[in-house]
């Protein structure tokens, strides 16, 4: 017996998961105040975001901060408690913080809460138990909680709009209260792009970490599109005064 296409399958067929083994689906688009095309895509049978057609979440994305952190033998700090993500996307670096650190309290800060959203209702963020959003510009946040000494272990920096980088991100004053966040021999990990003319700009800000920070590395991704550097505080508070000065 034969019968139609349309008799045969079920309501929604079309719209199931295992479609997007064949072809990528969109599962959501939308805009916010910041960024004008905000896009979730399921592509087999995993979601990614793209944000102003740049891959913010992911298997690749994952791919590569997976990378560096074995370039920056981040397996070696295992005391971490405290942990700063500026910029969620589709949480894919707190993801996998939270899979290395179960113990540790995470604070993501996003300036926009459509992204947000997004990486709870679609991404299960809402499920990290020691989570927690604050809807905040990335910058104005470490300036204003500079002088509070907020003793993080860790600061992960992922701030993009879209495919490019804010400019606050090669400006001293930022890298210098950052510092002031972090608990002697706290780290800083940062991604940072190659791509798109950044090449110089990645160069400049390699010396200007070298400048504020006493460790710091990076590492040329495999992608050759992304470069992550490394940065780590001193274990002394002996600068600290004279940092604290810079900032007033």
């Amino acid at each position: 017996m034969s019968c139609s296409r349309s008799c045969c399958l079920p309501p929604g067929f079309f719209d199931m998961t295992w479609l997007s083994y064949l072809v990528p689906r969109t599962v959501l688009r939308t805009t916010s105040p910041y960024n004008r095309d905000i896009r979730i895509i399921e592509e087999w049978g995993k979601l990614k975001l793209l944000v102003n057609g740049s891959r913010q979440s992911g298997p690749y994305i994952k791919k590569l901060w997976e990378a560096a952190f074995r370039a920056f033998h981040l397996e070696a700090t295992p005391h971490v408690t405290s942990i700063l993500v500026l910029g969620v996307g589709g949480g894919t670096v707190i993801k996998l913080l939270a899979d290395r650190y179960p113990q540790a309290r995470i604070t993501a800060v996003d300036i926009d809460s459509t992204i947000i959203h997004l990486a709870k209702e679609h991404f299960r963020l809402s499920e990290v138990a020691e989570l927690r959003f604050i809807l905040a510009d990335a910058k104005a946040f470490v300036v204003a909680h500079a002088r509070e000494r907020m003793n993080y272990d860790l600061v992960v920096v992922d701030v993009f709009i879209g495919r490019d980088v804010p400019d606050f991100m090669t400006t001293p004053g930022f890298y210098q209260s950052l510092k002031l966040l972090l608990r002697p021999g706290g780290r800083v990990i940062l991604n940072y792009l190659l791509e798109l003319g950044y090449q110089k700009k990645s160069d400049a800000l390699f010396l200007l970490l070298k400048r504020v920070f006493q460790d710091v590395g990076d590492y040329p991704c495999f992608n050759k599109s992304n470069r992550f550097f490394y940065a780590r505080r001193r274990s002394s508070l002996s600068l600290d005064k004279r940092v604290g000065g810079i900032l007033r």
